[in-house]
């Protein structure tokens, strides 16, 4: 029995190590036995008994929790019945609770049959001694896009729903910020400050979430550059003929539509490879909207083209209105200002966007993102499908 009493702690590194791994085992222990009565309050909707609109919210609030820890448990204990496996090794200790949580994590989307299979596989590489909890994770991510690779738009959708970012004031005057990005943003936030953040000499003392603090600073003190990112796509994905997935420079997949709208506001650089995916030539830069273009689009815009956003339009991005893919012009006619968000959801959603036309030859885009609520009514309903799309001609002064 291990005491908690501070005058039997030993003295000794080696003692207090083994001691805290044999208390980790037993709190992975205690987890299994949590997570079991947790399937029996799921199942009877046991948060109702303490109104509250989810076991998640009443675990977090009775046990003192993290809503994200909360929501561990949560998943690991609707997913035990269809993992005996790991059910079994959990309660006996032999399995981490960190692991037990990324493999549940990893086939909560997948059918049983599938869940059969995958399990035996990520228990295999949890058990191995040099995998970490991350590489389950990340096994768990490729046999998801192997089995739905379809589901890949809407599984990234879903991950740009969960992002939040907040700055609040500490009592002292700091600012504490906290936050959830998605694969893409996070690639965008490293690949800004990760090269400010290195080491600057032997003598460098601050550690990597200091120096990454002081690389904002720089970065915000420099004003708006553009972030450089890396991001392999094919050119049949990058002209719609092909919804296979881009590559960011990390290797983590992201659906064709996403790699599309990077592409409308990026350099394109043609990449020639043979058999063996050895690079053989490197074409030169190419912008798609030159920046004569973007200076005569700001020059017509003062905000973000969606209807009720303020964000100004020197900080949007430059939009294809009708999609660069596989006809649409980049002409002054055919391109506005959307800020990152409302971008990144055209895309995303090209059926809930309708187009309004204006005299002075600038356009609003009207979101539905509830049709329930808002039915459509716009003037001119943007179908995709349909290469209508014809260029406005400029109107003569009377």
């Amino acid at each position: 029995m291990i005491a908690a009493d501070d005058s039997r702690v030993p003295s000794d590194v080696e003692s207090a190590m083994a001691e805290i791994v044999a208390l980790a085992r037993a709190i992975d222990r205690a987890e299994a036995a949590i997570a079991v009565r947790l399937a029996v309050a799921d199942a009877r909707k046991g948060q109702q008994l303490f109104g509250r609109r989810s076991l998640g919210a009443w675990l977090a609030a009775a046990t003192g929790s993290r809503m994200a820890r909360a929501a561990e448990r949560v998943t690991l204990a609707r997913q035990l019945s269809r993992l005996p496996d790991l059910a079994a090794q959990l309660a006996e200790g032999s399995l981490p609770f960190g692991a037990a949580t990324a493999v549940a994590s990893a086939v909560r989307h997948l059918d049983d049959e599938d869940t059969r299979l995958a399990e035996p596989i990520l228990l295999g590489l949890a058990a191995d001694p040099a995998a970490t909890v991350e590489d389950v994770a990340q096994a768990g991510r490729v046999i998801l896009e192997t089995v739905d690779p379809g589901g890949r738009l809407a599984r990234a959708a879903a991950l740009t729903e969960r992002q939040h970012l907040s700055i609040a004031a500490t009592l002292n005057g700091m600012g504490r910020v906290t936050g959830l990005l998605d694969p893409e943003l996070t690639l965008q936030f490293q690949t800004w400050l990760e090269p400010l953040a290195v080491k600057t000499s032997a003598e460098d003392e601050r550690n990597h979430g200091k120096r990454m603090a002081d690389a904002l600073a720089v970065r915000l003190s420099q004003g708006g550059r553009r972030t450089v990112m890396h991001v392999s796509v094919t050119e049949q994905t990058l002209t719609g003929e092909s919804e296979d997935p881009a590559h960011l420079q990390d290797g983590t997949a992201i659906p064709a539509a996403d790699a599309r709208r990077m592409a409308y506001n990026a350099d394109l650089r043609r990449l020639l490879r043979d058999a063996d995916s050895a690079l053989l030539d490197l074409g030169r830069a190419r912008r798609l909207a030159s920046t004569d273009q973007r200076e005569a689009i700001l020059a017509q815009y003062t905000t973000c083209a969606r209807e009720g956003c303020d964000i100004p339009a020197y900080l949007a991005e430059i939009d294809h209105i009708q999609p660069w893919h596989p006809t649409g012009r980049t002409d002054l006619t055919n391109l506005a200002p959307l800020c990152a968000p409302d971008n990144k959801w055209k895309s995303r959603h090209p059926d809930k966007v309708d187009i309004i036309d204006h005299p002075n030859g600038t356009v609003t885009m009207r979101f539905h993102r509830h049709p329930k609520l808002h039915p459509r009514q716009s003037p001119r309903s943007w179908q995709p499908r349909q290469q209508t799309w014809q260029p406005r001609q400029p109107q003569r002064p009377g």
